[in-house]
């Protein structure tokens, strides 16, 4: 923390620190995580791109829609450069939803009967007013 502080001039974002798995598995931000994740994945299979542009064009596409949705985005760049390593890595992976058929980023040996977090929110989800809250139609 204290070299976070010198380096950057002031205190690092509260959390999860960025290379813990844990942060991207939690209900909101696996949404955001997934919603980045398949932005990648579908544009690594489309588009010659190098790592950089890759995770770059990404990220952007990321931020424009949850600001379409008027959503506070919970996924910095540094956990969205985190993910892809974690994935490439082997750590984490998508798992598809067993009721809507989503991709969603999930430990390597996930149940094969996973639900996703917009199928199944927690009993609090949609209750906070606070960044990033998800209201549920």
């Amino acid at each position: 923390i204290r070299l976070y502080k010198e380096v950057a001039g002031k205190s690092p974002s509260k959390g999860q620190l960025p290379f813990s798995t844990d942060w991207f598995l939690t209900w909101q931000e696996n949404i955001h995580s997934s919603l980045f994740l398949n932005i990648y994945e579908y544009l690594s299979k489309g588009v010659a791109l190098d790592a950089v542009e890759l995770l770059t064009k990404a990220y952007r596409l990321y931020n424009e829609q949850v600001a379409a949705a008027e959503i506070e985005p919970l996924l910095s760049f540094t956990r969205a450069w985190r993910l892809v390593k974690f994935v490439d890595a082997g750590m984490l992976t998508r798992t598809k939803c067993s009721q809507c058929g989503g991709q969603f980023v999930s430990e390597l040996y996930e149940n094969r009967h996973y639900t996703c977090g917009l199928c199944n929110p927690p009993a609090r989800a949609g209750k906070s007013k606070s960044a990033g809250a998800l209201t549920l139609h």
